[in-house]
């Protein structure tokens, strides 16, 4: 394994650590702050594989972040134009960064975590957050990302993780408050 290698396996892991972090929170804001940081070191990951379709899709999971952020801040919600745009952008710098099949896992991954932060339902970012994982363990794995491949499949726990402890038994607590109430 070379230095470069080396290092961008050492980001990875940096990455994977805020990552996993960011789903255990049940506000957006400080989702959003931690998977900034993230997505600046899966670029940075990317970029020493010569891995650019991982770099772009960090890139605007950068963006994402800061636009759903600023929204969140300010009170208002992202224009549907503004939406349409950001996916013709990712889908154009998929195109760019084309390699090969695998080149397309991230461009659908960025589509998907976009759609889930418009729509603003948390709910369907955890569980995108599950599917992604499975996807990056196939993309990281052909690009030889191999901290990647176990941060993916980490990830993968902590998206399940959070999705039982805050959506699941969440609703089950709900459910079982209100018959106990109406009895």
């Amino acid at each position: 394994m070379t230095y470069t290698e080396i290092i961008a396996q050492v980001f990875a892991l940096i990455a994977f650590v805020l990552y996993v972090a960011s789903l255990q929170f049940k506000k957006k804001e400080k989702i959003l702050k931690f998977q900034m940081i993230a997505n600046t070191f899966y670029a940075l990951e990317y970029l020493m594989l010569n891995a650019y379709a991982g770099v772009n899709n960090s890139l605007f999971g950068i963006s994402r972040s800061v636009i759903f952020y600023v929204c969140h801040k300010k009170k208002m919600k992202f224009p549907l134009y503004g939406a349409v745009i950001f996916i013709i952008l990712i889908l154009i710098f998929g195109y760019m960064s084309y390699v090969d099949y695998y080149s397309i896992i991230p461009v659908v991954i960025s589509i998907a975590f976009f759609l889930a932060l418009f729509i603003g339902n948390m709910k369907a970012y955890r569980i995108i957050a599950a599917v992604a994982a499975l996807s990056w363990i196939v993309y990281n794995l052909h690009v030889e990302a191999y901290v990647g491949v176990v941060d993916s499949a980490v990830e993968l726990i902590s998206a399940l993780i959070a999705i039982y402890r805050i959506d699941i038994r969440k609703a089950k607590v709900k459910k079982f408050a209100y018959w106990e109430y109406y009895r």
